[in-house]
């Protein structure tokens, strides 16, 4: 896991609204903090 905060890098990402999550380079979620199932649901996906 790792916080990005460097805009450049965020923007690179695809990722316009923050709080964001990327999984394997892929944006997951914007905008809002996902829940626990969600979580696990991204990650999965990712397997």
């Amino acid at each position: 896991m790792k916080k990005v905060e460097d805009l450049r890098e965020i923007l690179a990402a695809g990722v316009m609204i923050t709080p964001a999550l990327v999984v394997n380079g892929k944006v997951k979620s914007t905008g809002k903090v996902p829940g626990k199932g969600a979580l696990k649901k991204y990650i999965q996906e990712e397997i």
